[in-house]
């Protein structure tokens, strides 16, 4: 048996994850794909525009075979902690040989060479990241100018565009990938396989058979009624793709980026001393920005233009401001850390064909396998269900932004079923 791991979000599903999970079973043979997939809320720091189910049963009837929720604390984090925990995760499965990702860059020999520079952290690494960090650039920018500079002085053939090579969401979640392996290296038989992408970019925003998502986002966010869905998207997306998409405008509506304003201004006022220091990615200047400009608190994506800096990214910032949100703590991201990063596998969903996979995951997965949550108290370690809990809070305040839309009311995750198809 031949087994695929992917780490995602599909936000929301659409060709170029086809096209992917499509050269995944033509270049590796594999007979079952397990997708690590985010839950309501992202990496961005910003709500999924569809809940997790919906987002499951897409990926499953697209050729996905079984769908596990990576936790609320790692699927709104930074690229390494993002990686890290969805390596992690693919890993506690017991079954995975192959760990699949998109990147723009083709060769996979340089970004293996580009993460083991990062893993090893060498001093000359150190004082240029240090140099360019005093001089206020952006963590992000910083650790690019320095290898930059390394990777030029030590490669006897240069790479080719680095600058744009080092900013492309996709290649840098793919060099967290290949460190989270090198990390796990010689625990897991894990081997990576690069898919390059095609298509447009991660931001690109015009539509074309192979659009990104912020295309596909911006047009079901902007055309909420299903026959302007259709009008707009049928050159873009699968009928069946479609069909679910208009199924669940009709349904729930979707979230977008400041569906969860009211909810986080509360929580920024409620706050004590507005001090936000303890919750994750928020520094102590961050902290006192916020508490500075509190008073011009409109709505989430204004906020995070106003806090932004050229040291501070709107990425970085929207990530603080979740967190707030969620409580996420810096200290919970050491206990999270201290407990493998992953001490379950909630399942969200899967093919009724997937019993062999399921029967062999049992025999040699880790860590418990959730598939009920009112029995997760009885099967996850008493240490480790407050991040259980943190996933449950995370779904509920999310299906309050659902209910807000006045459409259906959602079911809460005691009640929702398996998604099986």
């Amino acid at each position: 048996m031949i087994v695929a791991g992917v780490i995602a979000e599909y936000n929301p599903f659409h060709n170029g994850h086809k096209y992917q999970l499509e050269q995944i079973r033509k270049q590796t043979n594999a007979d079952f794909i397990i997708i690590a997939m985010s839950g309501n809320f992202l990496q961005r720091g910003v709500p999924a525009i569809m809940d997790k189910y919906a987002r499951t049963r897409l990926a499953l009837s697209q050729g996905a075979d079984l769908v596990i929720e990576l936790p609320t604390i790692w699927a709104t984090s930074s690229a390494e902690y993002f990686a890290g925990a969805g390596v992690r995760l693919l890993a506690n499965t017991g079954v995975v040989d192959t760990l699949c990702f998109g990147a723009e860059c083709a060769s996979l020999t340089t970004l293996k060479t580009i993460a083991g520079l990062i893993s090893c952290e060498s001093s000359d690494y150190q004082k240029l990241l240090q140099e360019s960090l005093k001089k206020g650039c952006s963590f992000p920018r910083a650790r690019m100018q320095a290898l930059s500079t390394i990777l030029k002085q030590t490669q006897t053939e240069p790479i080719a565009d680095l600058d744009t090579l080092l900013s492309s969401p996709n290649n840098i979640l793919a060099i967290e990938y290949l460190r989270a392996l090198q990390s796990l290296s010689p625990q897991t038989r894990i081997q990576p396989c690069l898919i390059q992408r095609i298509g447009s970019g991660y931001h690109d925003d015009t539509l074309c058979a192979f659009a990104s998502a912020t295309a596909i986002r911006k047009q079901l966010l902007e055309k909420t009624q299903s026959a302007n869905i259709a009008s707009a998207l049928q050159n873009v997306l699968p009928e069946d793709i479609l069909i679910q998409l208009k199924e669940y405008a009709n349904t729930y509506g979707f979230i977008n980026e400041n569906s969860f304003s009211t909810m986080l201004g509360y929580q920024l006022y409620t706050c004590p001393q507005h001090n936000y220091a303890s919750f994750a990615d928020c520094s102590v200047e961050l902290s006192n920005r916020i508490g500075h400009l509190l008073p011009k608190y409109k709505n989430f994506t204004d906020f995070c233009q106003l806090l932004k800096t050229k040291d501070l990214t709107y990425t970085r910032i929207s990530r603080a401001l979740l967190h707030i949100l969620l409580q996420i703590t810096k200290e919970q991201y050491e206990v999270g850390k201290s407990l493998s990063m992953i001490p379950y596998l909630r399942i969200l969903g899967f093919r009724k064909d997937v019993t062999l996979l399921l029967q062999k995951m049992k025999k040699q997965a880790s860590v418990p396998m959730i598939t009920k949550v009112r029995k997760a108290k009885g099967q996850i370690a008493d240490n480790a269900m407050w991040m259980f809990e943190q996933d449950l809070l995370a779904s509920n305040i999310y299906r309050q932004l659902m209910i807000a839309n006045k459409k259906s009311v959602p079911k809460n995750d005691y009640s929702q079923e398996l998604i099986i198809i």
